[in-house]
């Protein structure tokens, strides 16, 4: 499977196609936030998505380049606030049961030919986990888990300004700033306990 992603003929063509959709959204509404940012560390999205494989990673439906759906960059972002106490500041560009946001994240694509690699978790307690009644202890057989994770590349992340919606330019500047902190620090994706999911700046 990873060869197959990692092999795409028409990669480069893609990346054309999502570039160039990117730029006629821009040209019809300046974004609040458009970065490029370098994976830093392994990224792994959608781990469990149904997959042919067993452990999922989320690829674009009509291209098959991985992406980050809008979705996941918002609730990451909503739980990166939560957590430090500022949810409440912000809640509104999120929106609620009773309104819209006053923010629409877009899908951060690739803009970079990516490297795949394949990962691996080795657990050797499976009997135990799998509550059979018997102790954790070294004496099982390891059940290697493989699966395929984004080792480098650029992504563009973008976040437009609802349009009925105006924010304060002092509050824009704001969410950018912890937004950035957020791919920086907190990470995005499966398994940033373990350092996955980092970004680091695109110097230009």
């Amino acid at each position: 499977m990873i060869d197959l992603l990692q092999n795409l003929k028409e990669k480069k063509y893609i990346l054309d196609i999502l570039q160039t959709r990117r730029k006629l959204i821009h040209e019809k509404r300046k974004p609040i936030i458009n970065l490029k940012m370098k994976v830093r560390s392994k990224l792994l999205v959608g781990a469990g998505s149904p997959s042919p494989v067993e452990v999922g990673i989320t690829l674009s439906r009509n291209y098959g380049v991985p992406v980050i759906p809008g979705s996941a960059i918002k609730g990451t972002f909503a739980s990166f606030l939560y957590e430090n106490g500022e949810f409440d500041k912000f809640s509104h560009i999120f929106g609620d049961e009773e309104k819209e946001g006053a923010l629409i994240f877009l899908d951060a694509i690739p803009v970079s030919d990516l490297r795949l690699s394949v990962d691996i978790i080795n657990p050797h307690f499976q009997p135990y986990y799998m509550q059979e009644k018997s102790p954790p202890n070294d004496w099982y057989d390891p059940v290697p888990v493989k699966y395929i994770v984004v080792g480098e590349g650029i992504f563009q992340f973008t976040v437009l300004e609802d349009l009925e919606r105006s924010i304060k330019d002092s509050e824009k500047k704001e969410i950018k700033e912890r937004f950035i902190e957020m791919l920086k620090v907190y990470g995005l994706g499966a398994k940033t306990n373990y350092g996955y999911g980092r970004f680091n700046d695109v110097l230009s």
